[in-house]
């Protein structure tokens, strides 16, 4: 028996527990007692309490095979981006600890770890919280396979994120960027910016347009699909939510300035060989489209030029917005304009960028008395 006397008189109870079910290596648990018969209880009621301890269930699946029926699932059921995402996930944050686990023993303990080293790794609180996210998704995998019965991912909780101010141009700082557009050769990222500042369109969205989504006659752009990239490769898929196929109205000055690119456009595509034609992607000026970091790297090197601080791609989404309330446009013509899936979405991200009424409401009150 694992029970041992002590030089002070206790005595000292060492038993194996079983195998880690992450790393897969022994684990032992060691406590003491003042007596040999209350030694001997906690020995006969740790042993009993482990033995059980593991949910029992009809098949074995190892963590990547229950990976690989996830991810095949992902493919299946989601656009390519997604499927990125969680492969690169699984693959940089959650294999490297998981890889040897097992499901059947791995307890509500051991995730609660993971995310303590998920903490202590420095990561972002929302990075973390979506890397367990994901985490419980394989769980829930190995639920769906018959691997296990309880989720032991359920009820860890996710980590308080702090609302990170958000960040736009004012009509006045667009135009300080514009103007640190100096050559000829870059007059396609003045058309590209003045676009997603003007209509809000997403990225993938403006990449995905060609000349035919242009309706010069009733002046708006027909959104209705997304462009994205994996591995290399791009890809035109369906726009982020059924709300999200629109149509935008643009100014008359963003279409003569699109008509100009146009036609520079020709130019380029004439001294490459490349056809040009109404199906040529809008805003491409080669034969493949461009990808997002192209305009995304663009931003932070035409700002170093001048001392305007630079701000994401999809901030320039949020900078129409904040144009939009300037000009006193409401939620609806704004969600509608966006492509969200409900006018709660517009007021949930933006509705700290409307002005306070109550003032005003407060000042009426006066001319009752």
């Amino acid at each position: 028996m694992p029970i041992k006397k002590l030089e002070n008189g206790k005595y000292r109870i060492d038993i194996s527990v079983g195998f880690d079910p992450i790393t897969g290596k022994r684990r032992r648990k060691t406590k003491t007692a003042k007596t040999k018969k209350e030694a001997e209880t906690i020995y006969y009621s740790l042993k009993e309490k482990y033995k059980n301890k593991s949910s029992s269930s009809e098949r074995n699946l190892s963590f990547s095979q229950i990976r690989d029926i996830y991810l095949e699932n992902c493919k299946l059921h989601n656009k390519p981006n997604y499927y990125a995402i969680q492969e690169y996930t699984i693959s940089k944050h959650i294999s490297p600890t998981f890889e040897k686990c097992n499901f059947k023993k791995t307890t509500h303990t051991e995730i609660k770890d993971f995310q303590m080293k998920l903490i202590n790794s420095g990561l972002d609180p929302k990075t973390i919280n979506n890397i367990m996210i994901i985490l419980n998704k394989l769980f829930e995998t190995a639920i769906l396979e018959n691997v296990i019965k309880i989720n032991p991912c359920t009820n860890v909780k996710n980590l308080p994120l702090s609302k990170k101010q958000m960040k736009f141009w004012t009509p006045d700082q667009f135009r300080t960027f514009i103007h640190l557009i100096e050559t000829e050769e870059e007059f396609i990222f003045k058309v590209f910016y003045t676009t997603s500042y003007l209509t809000g369109m997403r990225c993938g969205e403006m990449l995905a347009l060609d000349w035919t989504d242009l309706d010069k006659f009733r002046k708006e752009i027909n959104v209705h699909k997304s462009l994205s990239f994996n591995k290399g490769e791009y890809k035109i898929t369906t726009p982020k939510t059924k709300n999200s196929i629109r149509r935008v109205s643009v100014n008359s000055k963003l279409i003569d300035l699109l008509d100009q690119w146009k036609e520079k456009q020709k130019e380029i595509f004439h001294k490459l060989n490349i056809k040009h034609s109404d199906k040529t992607f809008m805003f491409g000026y080669r034969e493949l489209p461009p990808s997002k970091d192209r305009f995304s790297r663009g931003i932070r090197r035409i700002c170093s030029r001048g001392s305007l601080e630079p701000i994401r791609l999809h901030d320039l989404r949020h900078s129409h917005v904040a144009l939009l309330i300037h000009q006193g446009e409401d939620y609806a013509t704004i969600k509608e304009r966006l492509g969200h899936a409900s006018i709660k979405t517009t007021i949930d991200v933006y509705g700290h960028l409307f002005p306070n009424k109550q003032r005003e409401t407060a000042d009426r009150l006066d001319d009752l008395l």
